[in-house]
């Protein structure tokens, strides 16, 4: 049970992190480095127990993770397909596509943050407000309480906002299955069908001949609800040949891929999907998340090295590239104009880009000339149009 939590007697920190997810746990790893002993550091966090709640996949590039994360994968895939109804391209990398479930990185992180007395960590409380106050923030939690801190550290994720709005949302099952349907040393990164309401993938990750992750993934915009179990079902029956499973775990999730940004806040900082960590055209935030923990942490110990005020510390974080961004822009242009062409688009580009580069595109690592031949696989004078006459994508 969650015990009472007096605001009257810890009222007062040097950086609240709002949110113990990943951007949130991360961030208090990095914190709870000993040259960080002399600050006081709250993690505030509604959920009250730590389980498995999601799936968290990258590719695992040079450098891909920071130190203190690496080794945590649990399985890895060099040999992946793409595919729709006539085309099937079966696709080999130097580089390992990386599995690693939520629990693990949860384990590992709050085992540091743990080891560090000078950070405190609360659950079962979420922040509702918060405003500017003398010498940093009043924070003004669920339920009325109160606390005055010098930074605050926002990783809570965004939300959908509007029926409009870019959402890559999907469902996935874990499933324990009688027959052996699942091919273990090669996964289904896309498995298309075509679609009139947005672009519809299947995903696939086997760990075994006899388990495996399948999701249903849709990138359209927020006011679509498909049947997501039917979609399940379906691609167990059909493309794996599944008839007797059993369902182990579920996870689902909508990403809003351009959420509405807010002017920046003194003394405010946020970190995660919220700072721009999120890839729009792949969903992948993972790895970029893990980075700007490391990098907001350095940033901070520079910083206090110059004995500056923490109300004057604003972090520049990394952030998605912008030439990635507009990428992505001007292909979300060209799928809205024609559903059921996307699927096209996409074995195009893994069709004639190498599956290194594309791979290092698909992590926003690749050099400009891998850029021109992901550009130069897709019809030019179609994208043409969209990237100079199109309308401004929302």
């Amino acid at each position: 049970m969650q015990t009472a939590w007096n605001f009257a007697t810890e009222q007062s920190w040097d950086i609240v992190i709002a949110g113990g997810g990943l951007a949130g746990l991360s961030l208090a790893a990095e914190l709870s480095a000993p040259e960080f002993a002399h600050l006081r550091v709250l993690v505030i966090e509604p959920r009250t127990s730590y389980l498995r709640d999601r799936t968290w996949s990258y590719w695992s590039v040079s450098g891909a993770l920071p130190q203190r994360w690496q080794g945590l994968a649990k399985t890895l895939w060099r040999k992946w397909r793409v595919s729709d109804a006539s085309k099937n391209l079966l696709c080999e990398s130097r580089t390992a596509y990386a599995m690693l479930p939520a629990d693990a990185f949860y384990e590992q992180a709050l085992a540091q943050i743990r080891q560090a007395s000078h950070i405190q960590f609360k659950q079962g409380y979420s922040l509702h407000n918060f405003r500017s106050a003398a010498q940093g923030l009043m924070l003004e939690m669920l339920g009325g309480e109160s606390l005055r801190c010098g930074c605050l550290i926002d990783t809570r994720p965004p939300t959908v906002q509007s029926p409009q709005e870019w959402v890559q949302h999907f469902v996935g099952w874990e499933v324990q299955t009688q027959e052996a349907c699942f091919e273990p040393e090669c996964m289904d990164l896309m498995a298309f069908d075509q679609q009139t309401k947005g672009l519809h993938f299947v995903y696939c990750l086997p760990y075994s001949p006899h388990s495996a992750l399948v999701e249903t993934t849709w990138i359209s915009r927020a006011q679509h609800r498909p049947d997501y179990e039917a979609e399940i079902k379906q691609a167990l029956l059909s493309r794996f040949k599944c008839e007797h499973y059993e369902i182990t775990f579920r996870e689902q999730g909508a990403l809003p891929l351009w959420p509405a940004q807010t002017s920046p806040q003194p003394n405010v900082i946020k970190l995660g999907r919220a700072g721009g960590a999120l890839r729009a055209s792949t969903g992948y935030a993972f790895t970029a998340t893990l980075w700007q923990a490391q990098y907001v942490a350095k940033s901070l110990q520079h910083h206090l090295s110059q004995s500056i005020s923490l109300q004057n510390w604003i972090p520049v974080l990394p952030t998605i590239s912008r030439l990635d961004d507009w990428m992505d822009r001007v292909l979300f242009r060209v799928l809205e104009d024609d559903w059921p062409a996307a699927p096209g688009y996409f074995l195009a580009m893994f069709e004639h880009v190498a599956p290194d580069a594309m791979v290092r595109f698909l992590s926003g690592r690749s050099t400009w000339v891998e850029r021109l031949a992901v550009m130069n696989s897709l019809p030019k004078l179609r994208f043409l149009k969209a990237a100079f006459g199109g309308e401004k994508l929302e």
